[in-house]
């Protein structure tokens, strides 16, 4: 509560201890309760005509477009931070070259088996000690139209039974972003159901960030003469950004299961 001796800005009554809300109204006691809702997410006071239900509970706008981690860690001290930093730099650097180098063998090695035959659909291939199995797999994909075709030979029934539909969305951002920031009352009621359709989930990637060659440049930029102290060089750092991977189909190598040890005789 405030003690402001301000009106309340629904009723307009004056209230020796205003309760404020999360836009900054300050309201009295009896229009809190019954024109405001607490946010599920927040906290904060929010008008019961803009909450957003959302998984059973109510939100704020805010809250809807901007969720926060699902649990807070503690953070790192300087020391810590420094250390893994550093060490994630390093072994990022090592990790592009072991993968890059594994790529090229892959390809070789398949490019190997494709003249090899196969036992089960996979060729193994040995060497002494060391094998490693080539398996081939398929993926079957439907074009949406032509198979729309089939359906109205088939009828609806019968073509459900044979193929599932699935139906996704994407949002087109640009537009979307713009209608929801709209105020029109006509899709009010629609804006609101779209911010409860919306299921976010955040995916953190590191990538390093080459500060020392930012530097370089900079300093080669620089007229001579110019009369610029260079900064002590930074700290390697790394970037978190949002980003999502995705799967190739193709042909697989692995290496085989280890075999149990024959008993000797």
């Amino acid at each position: 509560m405030d003690e402001t001796g301000q009106s309340c800005a629904e009723c307009l009554a004056p209230v020796s201890a205003a309760i404020k809300a999360q836009n900054g109204a300050r309201l009295c006691q009896q229009c809190a309760e019954q024109f405001y809702r607490p946010c599920a997410g927040c906290g904060g006071l929010i008008p019961q005509d803009d909450a957003v239900l959302h998984n059973g509970a109510l939100r704020c706008v805010q809250c809807l477009t901007s969720p926060a981690p699902a649990d807070a860690t503690e953070a790192l001290s300087a020391a810590e931070l420094s250390v893994l930093v550093a060490e994630f730099v390093r072994l990022h650097a090592e990790a592009k070259q072991l993968n890059d180098r594994l790529e090229v063998i892959k390809e070789q090695l398949k490019q190997h088996a494709a003249s090899q035959p196969r036992v089960a659909n996979a060729v193994l291939l040995r060497t002494g000690e060391y094998a490693v199995k080539c398996g081939y797999g398929v993926r079957v994909g439907y074009n949406a139209e032509k198979l729309a075709a089939v359906e109205a030979m088939l009828g609806a029934e019968q073509f459900t039974a044979l193929f599932e539909r699935k139906i996704t969305f994407s949002a087109v951002k640009d537009s979307l972003e713009a209608f929801l920031a709209s105020e029109t009352a006509d899709t009010a009621a629609a804006r609101a159901a779209i911010l409860a359709a919306a299921e976010r989930k955040e995916i953190a990637t590191l990538t390093p960030v080459n500060t020392k060659s930012r530097m370089d440049k900079s300093v080669r930029a620089r007229p001579l003469g110019s009369g610029v102290v260079d900064p002590p060089a930074p700290a390697p750092a790394a970037r978190c950004a949002a980003d999502s991977q995705g799967s190739r189909a193709g042909v697989s190598l692995k290496p085989p299961a280890p075999q149990a040890a024959r008993p000797q005789p």
